[in-house]
C-alpha cells in the first residue's frame, strides 16, 4: 500500500491542480445576477434599477456592469455620468481584445464564463450611439459626430481581427445618424457621403438581416445631392427607388428627430446536447477531433459510418428572442403625425451574427469537453499501467475513483457562456416630423401589430428653430 501512495503521489497534485481551475469555472449565470436590476429599470424606477446593480468583485463582469450603469444614467438623465460609465467600458473593452492566455487555458478546462467578458460587437457598437445622444442632449453635437464615427472604424477593426467572417462590419444607422448629425450642422459634404455610407450599409443589412434602407434615408440622400447640385445622382436615385417629385422638396420650419428604442434585445440561453466521438479518433489530436466534431454536427450521418466510442456532452449559448409588444410607433405633434420607420434591428443581428461564430464556440466546447474526458482516463490508465503488482485491486479502484471524480466535476462545471448587456432594446426606430418654428410638445404612440395603440406617451416639451433639427431618444421596454 505505501508503494501504491507514493505512485499516486503526483496524480493527486495534477488532480488538485485541476480540480481548483474547474472549481474556478463555477458561479450563478449573469442573467441571474443583474436580474433585479433589469426588473426596476423595467419598470422606470432608475435609482432602484441602480441600487440593485451589484458591482462585481473581480473582473469577469466588469465591461457589463459598466455597460449597464452607463445606460440606466443614460434613461434617468444623468448623462454626463453616464458618459463617464461608457468611456470607461471602451477603454476596458479595447483592453480586453487581447485576452489574457492563462485565463484562455482555464477556460479550456472548466468554461468560457471564467475570461473576462469582452462584449459583442454590436454592444461594443452601441456604447457610442449612447454616448452620441448623452453629447446630443447635452449640447456638443461635434462630440456626438466623434461617437459616431468610432463605432464604424471599430467595427472594421473587429472584422478584420476576428476569427470568424462576419456580416455585421458596419453599423447602417449609426452610419445614417453621423449623416443626421452632419446635416444639422450644416456640413452637407459629409452629410452626403455618410448617406452613401448608410446606403451601402443598408443593402448588406437587408443580405444579411433582412432588413431594407429606410425610405427617408433615400429621401434625404436625394434632397441633399440636389442641394450640391449632383444631378446625377438625383436623376439615379429618383428613378431606382420610384421617388415622387413631391417626397424630396424641401421642408419649412424646423425637424424632430426622435430615436425610438423598444423591447429587450435576445437573451443567450444554455441548450446541451451530445456529440459524437468515435473508436479510430483516440489516436488523434484534441483540436483535429473537435474539428471533425463540428463537421458531424452540421454532417450528422457522417459518424454512422464508424463505431461510436462515447457521446460527449456539450453545453452552448442560444440566443431567444425576447418578445416585443411594439410592433409601429407614431410621432404626434399638434396636428402633425409621422410613423416611425425601424432602424436598427438589434435582435436580428445578435442572432445573425451568433450564427456566424456557432463554429468557433461548438469548436471550443467540444476540445475543452474532450480534455477533461481524456483527462479522467490519463488517470485511471496512470494506475493501471503501474509496473508494481502489489494491491492491483486497490490502484485499480483508486484510479477508477480518481478518474471518475474528475469526469464528475468536468461535467459539473460545464457551462454555457450567457453573459451579454441584457439592457439593450430590440430594436431602434427613427421618427421624423417637420414643425413650425416655437415651443411643442410631441407624443409618441406606440401600436400593436393591428395598429392599435397601446400606449401614449408623452415627450418633454422642446424648442425649435427655424431650419433646426432637434435629437431625442425614448425608451419603452414593452
Amino acid at each position: 500500500m505505501e508503494s501504491l501512495m507514493q505512485g499516486s503521489s503526483r496524480s493527486v497534485i495534477g488532480l488538485s491542480v485541476v480540480l481548483l481551475l474547474l472549481l474556478s469555472g463555477c458561479g450563478a449565470a449573469y442573467s441571474g445576477y443583474v436580474s433585479r436590476s433589469l426588473n426596476q429599470l423595467e419598470k422606470g424606477n432608475y435609482e432602484a434599477a441602480l441600487g440593485k446593480l451589484e458591482k462585481p468583485s473581480g473582473k469577469t463582469n466588469k465591461l457589463l456592469y459598466h455597460l449597464e450603469k452607463g445606460l440606466i444614467l443614460h434613461y434617468q438623465g444623468q448623462y454626463e455620468a453616464s458618459n463617464v460609465e461608457f468611456e470607461r467600458a471602451e477603454r476596458l473593452s479595447d483592453q480586453l481584445y487581447t485576452r489574457s492566455v492563462s485565463r484562455e487555458i482555464a477556460a479550456l478546462l472548466s468554461n468560457d464564463s471564467i475570461v473576462a467578458y469582452r462584449g459583442e460587437e454590436f454592444e461594443l457598437a452601441l456604447i457610442h450611439y449612447y454616448r452620441a445622444m448623452n453629447y446630443a442632449r447635452l449640447g456638443d453635437r461635434q462630440a456626438a459626430l466623434v461617437e459616431c464615427r468610432k463605432a464604424n472604424l471599430k467595427l472594421e477593426n473587429y472584422a478584420q481581427q476576428a476569427e470568424y467572417e462576419l456580416s455585421y462590419k458596419n453599423d447602417a444607422f449609426l452610419q445614417y445618424m453621423t449623416g443626421l448629425f452632419f446635416e444639422a450642422e450644416g456640413e452637407w459634404n459629409d452629410a452626403y457621403i455618410s448617406y452613401k455610407d448608410a446606403l451601402k450599409g443598408y443593402r448588406a443589412y437587408e443580405a444579411a438581416f433582412g432588413l431594407q434602407a429606410p425610405r427617408m434615408l433615400i429621401i434625404d440622400l436625394v434632397r441633399l445631392a440636389k442641394r450640391l447640385r449632383y444631378e446625377d445622382e438625383v436623376a439615379e436615385y429618383t428613378e431606382r427607388y420610384q421617388l415622387e417629385p413631391a417626397e424630396i422638396q424641401p421642408t419649412s420650419g424646423g425637424e424632430l428627430v426622435v430615436f425610438v428604442e423598444s423591447g429587450f434585445v435576445p437573451r443567450k440561453h444554455q441548450v446541451e446536447f451530445s456529440v459524437p466521438i468515435l473508436e479510430d479518433e483516440g489516436k488523434w489530436e484534441v483540436w483535429t477531433v473537435s474539428e471533425r466534431a463540428v463537421h458531424r454536427y452540421h454532417h450528422p450521418h457522417v459518424y454512422k459510418r464508424g463505431h461510436v466510442d462515447y457521446w460527449l456532452r456539450v453545453a452552448l449559448p442560444e440566443y431567444r428572442e425576447v418578445p416585443s409588444q411594439v410592433a409601429g410607433v407614431r410621432l404626434r405633434a399638434g396636428d402633425q403625425s409621422a410613423l416611425a420607420t425601424t432602424a436598427e434591428d438589434l435582435d436580428a443581428i445578435a442572432q445573425r451574427t451568433f450564427a456566424q461564430k456557432f463554429d468557433t464556440i461548438l469548436l471550443r466546447a467540444v476540445a475543452r469537453n474532450l480534455a477533461k474526458y481524456l483527462a479522467s482516463k490519463s488517470i485511471e490508465k496512470a494506475f493501471e499501467d503501474d509496473d508494481d503488482d502489489e494491491n492491483d485491486w486497490a490502484k485499480e479502484g483508486l484510479g477508477k475513483a480518481l478518474g471518475g471524480l474528475v469526469n464528475l466535476f468536468g461535467v459539473a462545471t460545464e457551462a454555457a457562456d450567457t453573459r451579454g448587456w441584457l439592457a439593450l432594446p430590440h430594436a431602434i426606430r427613427i421618427a421624423r416630423l417637420a414643425v413650425a418654428p416655437g415651443t411643442t410638445a410631441p407624443t409618441l404612440e406606440l401600436l400593436d401589430d393591428r395598429g392599435r395603440v397601446l400606449a401614449v406617451e408623452t415627450l418633454p416639451e422642446v424648442a425649435v428653430a427655424d431650419g433646426e433639427k432637434v435629437f431625442l431618444n425614448f425608451r419603452t421596454f414593452r
